[in-house]
């Protein structure tokens, strides 16, 4: 079990926790973003991962990109009117993706069988704007890019990354809205041994991802 999965449980841990004690607004109260925020968020869209690297002698691009699952995880409070400061928990992962190499002016594709993986933890800040529940959130956090090829698992170093997105919810009881968001995230990691054997690199897979998400928000 890595960082990232064991930060998720403590997290969901902690979020328990809190609803399970919590008030919910009396009915007929104004809905308003205070007290404590957990927002659940997944959806689908595109990502990629890119490696440029002169180490060959020449100049060698690796890209790694697909359709990609994504899931984003906020968990804080209030600490202004309608602003929100949260950790972060944020991913994007792409099943069977395609394995692009460019080089020398050619270029050759193939298909991993596995998956790659971006992870990322970190903290942000959610605006409303109200009373139209529409909102904008950005995160920066470390991250890390992991691939699993044939039943091996390979990682990058630490990197950093963040995501941005814009979102509308309705509220569908006295403190949870349901929405639908549109998010953008881009990562940058140090290569370590995704490409050991193919290139010495000193280089970073980095990369954008773009995803329309679901939301489940309590506030």
């Amino acid at each position: 079990m890595n960082r990232i999965t064991l930060a998720v449980v403590a997290l969901m841990l902690l979020s328990m926790s809190i609803l399970a004690t919590s008030t919910p607004a009396r009915a007929g109260e104004p809905r308003t973003h205070d007290g404590f925020f957990l927002r659940l968020s997944a959806g689908a869209g595109s990502a990629s991962a890119n490696l440029e690297d002169g180490s060959l002698g020449f100049p060698a691009d690796f890209k790694l990109s697909g359709v990609a699952g994504d899931a984003d995880i906020a968990i804080g409070g209030r600490i202004g009117d309608n602003l929100l400061l949260h950790g972060t928990l944020f991913s994007w992962a792409v099943v069977d993706p395609d394995a692009e190499v460019s080089a020398l002016g050619q270029s050759s594709t193939d298909q991993v069988n596995g998956s790659v993986t971006m992870s990322a933890i970190g903290g942000g800040l959610t605006y409303y704007v109200m009373p139209s529940n529409l909102y904008f959130t950005g995160s920066l956090g470390m991250s890390s890019l992991d691939l699993t090829d044939n039943g091996n698992h390979l990682s990058s170093e630490s990197g950093f990354a963040f995501t941005l997105g814009v979102g509308k919810e309705w509220w569908v009881g006295e403190s949870w809205g349901l929405g639908v968001a549109g998010g953008f995230t881009y990562f940058t990691a140090k290569e370590k041994d995704i490409l050991t054997g193919v290139l010495d690199s000193n280089e970073s897979w980095s990369g954008p991802s773009y995803a329309l998400r679901f939301s489940a928000t309590f506030n």
